[in-house]
């Protein structure tokens, strides 16, 4: 019985913590459309055009090469084309990593946390650690040591 009136209890307690988020809910409800009915008869300016569309970036999963510069790329001009949209390092970064996926996504999570946690993050830093995580700095040593495989392939030796 003590069991069943301790479960009753706590069903009381939830249910009326519940009724007071919904009158918290409503009562800020009743603000917000209290301030919109003050605002509606105001004329709202006309947004600026922006004539440059962009497609969104592919979401990018850590290959290496091509594909890295060209992420870097597509981040890149929405960052500089929209800076309405991106006023920030923090949004920027953010935009970033909505477009990570797989390594790159799990990489990415200490950025992730930073920005939730409202630490500030800079988004040059932020660059500059993808691209020494990503991009291929050995492309060229490897193309000359094949070039070198080729040259004495060829030679018969």
């Amino acid at each position: 019985m003590d069991a069943l009136n301790a479960g009753l209890a706590e069903l009381m307690r939830m249910m009326g913590k519940e009724r007071a988020q919904q009158l918290t809910t409503e009562d800020n409800f009743q603000q917000n459309q209290a301030r919109l009915d003050t605002t509606t008869g105001q004329q709202n300016p006309a947004p600026a055009s922006n004539p440059m569309v962009l497609a969104k970036p592919k979401p990018f999963n850590g290959t290496r090469g091509a594909a890295v510069e060209v992420f870097v790329g597509q981040i890149g001009l929405h960052a500089i084309t929209n800076p309405k949209c991106f006023p920030t390092n923090t949004s920027k970064v953010v935009f970033a990593v909505l477009f990570m996926k797989d390594y790159t996504a799990t990489w990415s999570q200490p950025y992730l946390d930073k920005v939730l946690n409202r630490e500030p993050v800079v988004f040059n830093d932020f660059l500059n650690n993808f691209r020494s995580s990503f991009f291929d700095h050995n492309c060229r040593h490897r193309a000359e040591v094949a070039f070198w495989n080729l040259c004495q392939a060829g030679t018969g030796l």
